[in-house]
């Protein structure tokens, strides 16, 4: 199926962007524009955004897709110029500048009359209250960052389960890893920020967490330099370095490089996002994929979260068509549609007891998204933070992989940089 979809406005150059949000009249019906900066889910999307022009004549909605990789550039300047979209999808990794720049609505208001909060699983609205906590997006999908595996090559190793400690899935990785027919138990995942959240869950699962499951204690210093969580880095780099459980080339691998390899039967596990739920299970099939929790270190077990919401332009002249229509899709039943369509959870908990998320492979994710005990709340909300994970992460890693740099080394360098940006954003 085709679907042609409005490229005006937001994918004008980046230079000379110019969005025609709220210029026309302003008589009914009141046309709004609603911006997808998303690499996924546009086809669901746009079947919404159809379904709700064709049922009803007061508000009508145009929608704008902005290439993800262009998105922070692109709406950063349609917003700094007053041309932002009268609403918009909106990743928690985006809140920070966002409504940091005073561009996104603070929706409190505007959820005070509804149920919808009631509704929202509580890590969501967490995240979408990380800025002063007012709350800068209603969240529609929400993620774990969980441990996949390939079931067919368990049980060819005759391991009856996904490991639970960070000893078991050493020993599994172990087992799983034949170098010689290019086989392999792990993938360490260096070239990308989303590596992140393999070695940081192995020193917090070492050294525990922070003042409410954050990165800093009570004195406002970061905690991840601390011995047992230098401890837990090291447990992890030994993983490649002396375990040899991963392909050499994985300490600057991509996630395509990941996805790829566990699509060909070369790894037996890897880990990252959501979106996992569905390129994994194409590649290996849905019968073969397996998903569990992180695994537990002797300080805990801890839990990365994440997700997309729907938020309105703080300059808009037609934030109630924006949020008239944000409130019609939020519905269970478009939510549920989405998610289904793209393979996410939703973010709105009545949809959970619908039959398709009862599939194996949702029920962990899901489990460590009610886990709110265990959710790490990392410090996203810190201006710079994603640059941080996506760029000074990633090269800090691989130094220590190919042997450049000691893991306490890695480990005070990392926090040293989230002290300066907690020292900045003070």
């Amino acid at each position: 199926m085709t679907i042609r979809t409005s490229r005006r406005g937001l994918l004008a150059t980046a230079g000379a962007l110019a969005l025609p949000l709220g210029a026309g009249a302003q008589s009914a019906p009141a046309r709004i524009t609603f911006a997808w900066p998303f690499a996924g889910g546009e086809r669901g999307m746009q079947i919404l955004v159809n379904r709700f022009n064709e049922g009803q004549r007061a508000v009508q909605v145009e929608m704008q897709v902005v290439p993800q990789v262009q998105a922070i550039p692109r709406l950063t300047t349609a917003f700094a110029g007053g041309a932002g979209p009268d609403c918009l999808a909106m990743s928690d990794a985006w809140i920070s500048q966002f409504a940091g720049g005073g561009w996104l609505e603070n929706l409190d208001p505007l959820l005070a009359g509804t149920s919808i909060e009631q509704e929202i699983v509580p890590g969501s609205m967490q995240i979408a209250r990380m800025m002063g906590g007012r709350a800068f997006y209603v969240g529609y999908m929400v993620e774990a960052y969980s441990l996949y595996y390939n079931r067919r090559l368990f049980q060819e190793a005759g391991i009856g389960e996904a490991p639970g400690t960070i000893e078991a899935f050493r020993g599994a990785a172990i087992k799983l890893t034949d170098a010689r027919r290019n086989r392999y138990g792990y993938f360490v995942l260096g070239g990308t920020g989303w590596q992140f959240q393999q070695w940081s869950t192995w020193m917090l699962n070492h050294g525990g967490t922070g003042v409410d499951r954050s990165f800093f204690d009570a004195a406002g210093r970061c905690v991840l330099a601390g011995p047992r969580h230098v401890e837990g880095l090291e447990k992890w780099i030994a993983l490649y370095q002396r375990d040899r459980v991963s392909p050499p080339a994985s300490a600057t691998g991509t996630f395509q490089d990941q996805t790829n390899a566990f699509a060909a039967g070369q790894v037996a596990m890897v880990m990252g996002w959501g979106i996992g739920l569905s390129t994994l299970a194409e590649g290996v099939g849905e019968a073969n994929l397996g998903v569990a929790a992180m695994p537990a270190g002797p300080a805990g077990q801890y839990f990365y979260y994440a997700g997309n919401g729907f938020s309105v332009n703080a300059a808009s002249r037609q934030k109630d068509a924006a949020w008239e229509f944000l409130r019609w899709v939020l519905r269970r039943e478009n939510m549920e549609f989405w998610n289904r369509e793209f393979g996410a959870i939703p973010a709105n908990m009545a949809v959970w007891d619908a039959e398709w998320l009862r599939a194996p492979k949702y029920q962990a994710p899901i489990a460590m998204i009610r886990a709110t005990d265990q959710l790490l709340r990392h410090p996203r909300h810190l201006p710079g933070y994603a640059s941080f994970q996506a760029q000074f992460a990633p090269e800090q890693v691989q130094r220590t992989l190919l042997g450049r740099q000691t893991p306490a080394q890695q480990a005070q360098a990392i926090a040293t940089a989230l002290n300066d940006l907690r020292a900045r954003a003070a």
